[in-house]
């Protein structure tokens, strides 16, 4: 009888010893799930912020690109206005030559 006793306490042994093992094991597999399903949400939520990111930088950059163009044709303005300048100052300096001719030739 006593060997049918020690059976007996083996087997109860084994068995809870195997069901704290499946318990950790349902554990840790349910862990390694919900960490799974944590970082997915993470990485969508990131991925998310970053196409936000990209049309924010998008737009900044066709913002300075149509910046760039009217700065140019203004540029562009401001070249024009000063060959004109530059040819009337030119002109003003021939005149004045020539004045300056006349009064020696006078004075």
């Amino acid at each position: 009888m006593s060997t049918l006793l020690a059976a007996d306490l083996d087997i109860a042994h084994t068995a809870t010893i195997a069901t704290a093992v499946l318990a950790v094991m349902v554990v840790a597999v349910v862990g390694f799930v919900g960490l799974g399903f944590y970082r997915a949400r993470r990485s969508t939520a990131g991925e998310a912020a970053y196409r936000d990111l990209v049309e924010r930088v998008v737009e900044a950059e066709s913002r300075t690109a149509e910046a760039t163009a009217a700065t140019a044709e203004e540029l562009g303005g401001l070249r024009t206005e000063l060959r004109g300048t530059r040819d009337e100052m030119a002109e003003v300096k021939q005149r004045l030559a020539e004045l300056e001719r006349l009064l020696s030739q006078i004075g």
